[in-house]
Parts: structure tokens; C-alpha cells; sequence
């Protein structure tokens, strides 16, 4: 399973980076291409980054950077294309990830893999339509290296913009729009978790802060759960981490489904998610805690349905009067924790409330 707050950290720092970088309008292509090859390396723990064109059946470096643990490719450097996994990356329409070269089944065959990186990740980089050239990014150094594909695929872009821009820099205008862009989905990573697809949970707080002001305002009620699947460290220690990625998505997909078309889910952390619940009755809440149930029991391993185990807080507006939103918001979140390991000490696979009633915003 992907890490998580030492990734979601690598990845902050890597956004800020990469907005820097694209505001450095004195850099030559070559120096620019190579700033950000530094930043792919370090984000995907890496010991090599290169950009390279297809000619034919060539391969030429661009530029490629390395972080000295192992020989790496020079610019200007030309090889034949199929001698590189390069050429399998420039035929796929998505990326490469191959952390382990000599079990990935497109690349475990290939003529050369016994001399190539242990570890792959690679994508093809598009210029007027066709197929220009690759940005690839390997490791032999690091065995704990790891690599997303939505970050590769970012990386990608940049390329793309840079390549046009250097193109038509008469474009000015186009270039901004493309750059503006480009920003947007730097600030969109930042908002979305990349494994779920969920809201990550900076949106989360960002998102609970004024949907909790609009609830009290209107003097309504509602709910927080937080929902964690049960014993999911031993089935991710028993059957790798890529088979607990893939139970963590049909979770968030689960989830997502349960819930009505008015309330909010986001990836809380590691295998917790947060279940925002707006205008719910105490009682309303108990049955979408058993749709929930329901519709992640249809996610099985080794023919054994995944079960939940929830906390959750509903509570109530009794004030017109200012309220620190923030203090509210971190009380009810830590009264559903409690109810949640009280779930777990009942023996997993239930729901459990706060309170008999519904708290008072102003008693918490």
C-alpha cells in the first residue's frame, strides 16, 4: 500500500519545485530540462532521469541526470531503440511502472533486461500529435524506490509545454493559458489523494470548515463518522502491497457509492476515511453506517467479504452566536475516534455512536 504522510509530504515539496521552475524564464531548454529531471529523480526516490528523442529506430539523450550511484546515459548520447525500455514506454498510451523490471510482463522479456535499471518508469512524450520522444526514470540503487503514475504523468506535461513554447514563443498568450493550467493541476494534486481518487484531506478540512458554518447558521444537524477497514495491516503484510492498494480503492468506490448524493467522503489517513453527513438525523445515520457495511462487504479477500468497523458523532446546532469553527470541528472529529475504537474493542464489524443523542455543538 502507498505510504502516507512521508509521501503526501515528497509530493508538497515537489508541487512547490515545479512552480518555482516553471516561473525560472531564464533557464535554456537544456538547463530547464535538467532542473526538472532532478525533481523527478528525488520525487520517485530514483537514481537516474533522463528525456530523450525518437529518430527512427534511435534513441537520443536530451539530457539526463543522475544522482551518481550509477553509470547513467549522457547527452547527446545515441543508441538503438530497442536496446532501451524505452521503446516498450513510447508504444503504450499510458504510462510505464515497472518498480520491479524482472516481473513486469511487458518488460521481463525484453532482449536486454538482465543490463537494464531493476526499476522503470517511463511515458511517452508527445509533440503536434506524434510520439517525440520518452522521460524515463530508473533505479538500481534503491530498492524501496516507488513512482505514481498521476506524477509521472505531470511531469510528462511540463515537457509537452516546454517543447511547444520553445516552439512558438511568439504564442505568448497560449503559453500563459497552458501554464495557468498547468498550475490548476498542480493545486489539484494537492486536493485529490492520488490512490482513492478521493478528496485528500487537506480538501477535507478545507471543505468541513464551511460546510460545519453553513450548518450551524441554519441551525440544522448532521453527522461525522469515521469509517476504518478491519485488519487491513495483517491482509496488506499477507499479500503485498499492491493487492491492499487495490482493496483501498474498492472501498473509496464502495463508499462513494453508499452515500447520498449530498454528503461528503474523503481519504482521512492510512485506511481511515472521514464520512461527512449533512441535515441527518441521528437515526438516518445508522442506515447509511449499514449501507456502507453492505457495500464494502461485496469487496472480498480470498472469498471473505471486507468489513468496517465506525465511530460517529451526530450533533446539533444550538447557538446564533459566533462559534470557533475549528475547535468545534476537531471535538467532534475526536468524539467519532473514541466511538471508532470502541467499535474495534467490540470485535470490529460494527457501528457505534458518540452519544445516545445528538451533541450540542456548544457542549463540545
Amino acid at each position: 500500500m502507498e505510504a502516507s504522510a512521508p509521501q503526501s509530504s515528497t509530493l508538497a515539496v515537489t508541487i512547490e519545485k515545479l512552480q518555482q521552475l516553471t516561473r525560472r524564464k531564464e533557464l535554456t531548454f537544456s538547463e530547464w530540462v535538467k532542473e526538472l529531471l532532478s525533481i523527478a529523480a528525488w520525487q520517485f526516490d530514483a537514481d537516474c532521469a533522463c528525456l530523450s528523442r525518437i529518430d527512427a529506430q534511435e534513441l537520443q539523450v536530451i539530457e539526463c541526470y543522475s544522482n551518481g550511484n550509477v553509470i547513467s546515459a549522457k547527452a547527446g548520447e545515441v543508441v538503438s531503440l530497442n536496446s532501451a525500455f524505452c521503446s516498450v514506454a513510447a508504444g503504450l498510451e499510458k504510462p510505464l511502472m515497472a518498480p520491479n523490471t524482472r516481473q513486469h510482463k511487458k518488460l521481463a522479456g525484453h532482449p536486454a533486461i538482465n543490463r537494464l535499471p531493476s526499476a522503470y518508469w517511463g511515458v511517452a512524450i508527445y509533440y503536434c500529435g506524434t510520439v517525440w520522444g520518452t522521460l524515463s526514470i530508473s533505479a538500481d540503487s534503491n530498492a524501496n524506490a516507488t513512482g505514481d503514475e498521476n506524477t509521472l504523468l505531470l511531469f510528462a506535461g511540463l515537457i509537452e509545454l516546454k517543447l511547444e513554447n520553445e516552439e512558438y514563443r511568439e504564442e505568448i498568450m497560449g503559453a500563459r493559458e497552458s501554464y495557468r493550467a498547468l498550475s490548476e493541476r498542480l493545486n489539484n494534486l494537492q486536493q485529490v489523494d492520488p490512490l482513492t481518487e478521493l478528496p485528500s484531506r487537506a480538501a477535507l478540512f478545507d471543505y468541513l470548515h464551511r460546510e460545519l458554518n453553513q450548518l450551524i447558521r441554519r441551525d440544522g444537524e448532521g453527522a461525522i463518522a469515521l469509517v476504518d477497514i478491519d485488519l487491513f495491516h495483517m491482509f496488506n503484510e499477507k499479500h503485498g502491497h499492491e493487492e491492499g492498494d487495490r482493496i483501498l480503492k474498492a472501498v473509496a468506490t464502495s463508499l462513494r457509492q453508499a452515500l447520498r448524493n449530498y454528503d461528503y467522503v474523503a481519504r482521512y489517513n492510512g485506511t481511515q476515511f472521514l464520512v461527512w453527513l449533512p441535515d441527518t438525523l441521528q437515526s438516518e445515520v445508522v442506515k447509511v453506517c449499514e449501507r456502507m457495511a453492505e457495500k464494502v462487504a461485496l469487496c472480498e479477500v480470498e472469498g471473505q467479504p471486507v468489513t468496517l468497523s465506525i465511530g460517529y458523532c451526530a450533533f446539533r446546532s444550538d447557538s446564533e452566536e459566533h462559534i470557533p469553527f475549528s475547535r468545534a470541528l476537531d471535538a467532534l472529529i475526536n468524539l467519532a475516534h473514541t466511538a471508532l475504537k470502541e467499535a474495534k474493542s467490540n470485535g470490529r464489524n460494527c457501528a457505534v455512536s458518540a452519544s445516545r443523542r445528538p451533541v450540542t455543538i456548544t457542549s463540545v
